[in-house]
């Protein structure tokens, strides 16, 4: 199949698995409007459609291997019926990746998936995660996040109580909420960490540092958040837990995790420039 002649095929088939998943899109595009985690998805599906741009040169053609893709897009149909069926948002996210990356090995071969892995990645973080594993990783969050802000609280010689996610001091009780417990945070800067080491790191090695740094980030920004609540109650009785004024802290907080991302993503730029320097790499 020459290069020429796999773009009708191409533009025919993704328009069909547009057609076919419409469900499966408009749903996962309310839910990106609707929760905040996945607010930056808006922003992440044109920077996929940029990656995959770049790579278009890179991409090779390949007879289509029927044998391979078929039984995929069967088995991703099979799970996209039952995800309709019993309004599964993970089922159909499921089948709609699956049957995406089915496309894409026809035209291209298993090499595509090496070529396209980031897209790929970004891609698959940008499915909702099933609430039950969501709750099952937010619970122990919102007990480190008031464990640390309460040790860090009484280390200022305020007194305090702390019960699970609530921390009691004399004037005021704060619950650490599932909102406050940092998954917000880790989900969007995880995604934005990749971006990041995607276009200005050159090593694997760069690049998964940064992604790992990025879960403490979210965490201690969530911790610092938590901290600012009760302080500013503690010391000026003013009530940021509520209305704009919290909203607004929120993304003060997220610019100050975007801050010190973009200092370790400087760190790790000139530890690569120094290591090619010297001849290491």
């Amino acid at each position: 199949m020459k290069k020429l002649n796999i773009h009708i095929p191409l533009a025919l088939t993704l328009g069909l698995f547009v057609i076919a998943y419409i469900p499966a899109l408009r749903e996962l595009s309310i839910l990106w409007y609707h929760l905040e985690e996945y607010s930056h998805a808006f922003l992440t599906i044109p920077i996929i459609f940029y990656m995959v741009w770049l790579k278009r040169d890179e991409l090779p053609i390949t007879q289509g291997n029927i044998s391979l893709c078929a039984p995929l897009v069967a088995l991703a149909s099979i799970i996209y019926f039952a995800g309709l069926l019993l309004i599964s948002t993970s089922l159909n996210s499921l089948a709609l990746i699956t049957t995406l990356l089915s496309i894409l090995v026809y035209f291209f071969g298993l090499d595509v998936l090496k070529k396209l892995a980031m897209p790929i990645i970004l891609l698959i973080l940008l499915i909702p995660i099933p609430n039950q594993i969501y709750s099952a990783i937010t619970v122990p969050l919102q007990l480190k996040v008031s464990e640390t802000s309460g040790f860090i609280i009484q280390l200022l010689n305020i007194p305090v109580f702390r019960e699970g996610n609530i921390i009691h001091i004399p004037t005021k009780t704060f619950q650490v909420i599932e909102a406050c417990s940092g998954m917000r945070y880790i989900i969007s800067i995880t995604t934005l960490s990749l971006i990041f080491g995607y276009f200005t790191l050159q090593k694997t090695f760069s690049k998964v540092t940064l992604v790992l740094l990025s879960i403490p980030v979210a965490f201690l920004v969530n911790v610092i958040r938590v901290l600012t609540l009760v302080l500013v109650f503690h010391y000026f009785r003013l009530d940021w837990t509520t209305g704009t004024v919290h909203t607004i802290m929120g993304l003060v907080i997220f610019g100050i995790a975007l801050l010190i991302l973009f200092l370790l993503q400087r760190i790790l730029e000139r530890w690569e420039t120094k290591k090619i320097t010297s001849g290491s790499y």
